[in-house]
């Protein structure tokens, strides 16, 4: 830096004297060149005052803000499930605005989480926020001059050249990895595509994006995660190209890409740490609850046996994708199946005559292996905690939901329901799940329920049937997850 930048450095400037100087200092200023944020440890913090009374924040939390400002203006914080990322950005968001960098912030996560998003910042940092889904959106403001407005990946994909002029100065993305589809596949995501155009038209200053999965099935996801990192930073993707990437980093085919290179594991690993910092749970040096996990096996019906002999022989001809979604329906419940089956009926990719063979079978079964298994643990609980017992059961198919949901009340057993469309009722329906004595007993949930939901009231997790990714598994352990000495975990 020259003489005459090293003046504008020290010495505050007005709009009228020079305006390219005055320029150049407010760059300065949003670049941490005049007021750089040099953070040690938590006695540092600016924002400790509006916090200390109400959230106690463990070391890994306080850790993750300080490597955020020392990579300003762009992190992804990809830590193990429960470790509190929630947390962690509230932190940097009131740290931020301690420090004057930051006033209006729009976070975007599932619609599922938007209540408890809300209930954090407000509850935990003193920050409000506005609640705004579709339209609602584009008009949308904070209710205090400093604060967050908080919505959904599709609204934010619809609206966001709406909102270009309402000056935002950050941007914060939960549950990042639904982003990960950026490159390596036929079709790029439209919502993948609206947020990287956004990064490259510099819309924030600061970026903050948050998941415990950064890769979910190929090493496109971590491509496409540091590409929208890097594009936020004004960058070159360190990768190169696609094509760069493809032939330097992976091991097998373009299509499957989950094999590294064993000669370019150093590299890899040194790019994606220089963009995500990660915490493993092992590190945190926190005091998890044991997991005490039963397998919980039943032994099949006539029907469902008769069910997977039908299905056995009719997939041969089938497509490894489409022999997939099958068994992954056919595991989970006959009603579940029967739903995928009518959907590929519909798109013709299988005879009818397989549906109408399984649908005459489905209408004569009872009641599945599963769901008797389920009735005896649920006896079980009600014997020994008749008041203080509560449930969550985990699904990967609303069928199945359905279907449980309908043979619990049966038995006289109130029900919550957890899925995509139910986000309006869930701060309700959590609060009376905690209630002591509980007014509902069961939470049965699916997969979107394991992204960030508090769930930590209950007592007994039930993986209906278990995701084939193993990391959905851990999410579902760590929202119901509570400082009990003990915890008991059904695999069915």
């Amino acid at each position: 830096m020259d003489e005459s930048e090293s003046k504008i450095k020290v010495k505050p400037l007005r709009r009228n004297k020079d305006e390219s100087k005055f320029n150049l200092y407010k760059a300065a200023l949003e670049w941490s060149l005049i007021d750089p944020i040099v953070i040690e440890n938590e006695a540092d913090l600016k924002s400790r005052k509006e916090w200390k009374d109400k959230v106690q924040p463990y070391e890994h939390q306080v850790k993750n803000l300080i490597t955020f400002c020392r990579r300003l203006p762009v992190t992804l914080l990809a830590d193990d499930v429960g470790l509190g990322k929630t947390i962690s950005a509230g932190l940097v968001i009131s740290e931020l605005i301690s420090r004057n960098r930051i006033e209006k912030i729009l976070i975007v996560c599932p619609k599922l989480l938007i209540d408890q998003w809300a209930e954090e910042l407000d509850s935990k940092f003193g920050i409000k926020s506005t609640k705004a889904v579709g339209r609602d959106l584009i008009q949308a403001e904070p209710p205090d001059a400093e604060g967050a407005v908080i919505t959904t990946y599709t609204s934010a994909r619809m609206h966001l050249d709406k909102i270009v002029d309402k000056g935002y100065d950050m941007l914060v993305l939960d549950e990042a990895h639904k982003l990960r589809n950026l490159y390596g596949v036929d079709k790029t995501p439209q919502v993948a595509k609206r947020f990287q155009q956004a990064l490259a038209d510099r819309m924030f200053k600061y970026v903050l994006m948050l998941t415990a999965t950064p890769i979910q099935n190929r090493l496109w996801d971590i491509y496409s995660l540091v590409d929208l990192l890097s594009t936020a930073r004004g960058h070159e993707n360190p990768f190169g190209s696609e094509g760069l990437f493809y032939r330097k980093f992976i091991g097998d085919k373009r299509e499957q890409s989950r094999v590294l290179k064993p000669q370019a594991k150093d590299e890899f690993r040194d790019i994606v740490y220089s963009y995500m910092s990660r915490i493993r749970r092992a590190d945190a040096n926190l005091q998890f609850p044991e997991r005490i996990i039963q397998r919980h096996i039943v032994d099949p019906t006539s029907e469902e046996l008769e069910l997977f002999e039908v299905v056995s022989k009719s997939i041969q001809d089938l497509n490894r994708l489409a022999q997939i979604g099958i068994l992954k329906a056919l595991v989970s419940s006959p009603e579940a199946l029967l739903s995928w089956l009518n959907s590929m009926v519909r798109n013709s990719t299988i005879d009818p005559t397989f549906r109408d063979s399984v649908a005459e079978i489905v209408k004569r079964t009872p009641t599945t292996a599963k769901l008797n298994g389920l009735g005896v643990l649920v006896k079980k609980l009600k014997s020994e905690k008749p008041e203080d017992w509560r449930m969550v059961i985990f699904t990967c198919s609303r069928e199945t939901q359905t279907t449980i949901q309908t043979f619990l009340e049966k038995q006289g057993i109130s029900c919550g329901l957890i899925n995509g469309d139910t986000s309006s009722r869930n701060t309700e329906m959590i609060q009376v799940f905690k209630n002591d004595p509980p007014k509902i007993h069961v939470i049965i949930s699916t997969e979107a329920g394991s992204e960030g939901v508090n769930l930590q009231a209950s007592n007994v997790l039930v993986n209906y049937d278990l995701p084939w990714n193993p990391m959905i598994v851990e999410e579902n352990w760590s929202c119901t997850t509570v400082s009990l000495k003990t915890r008991e975990c059904f695999d069915f």
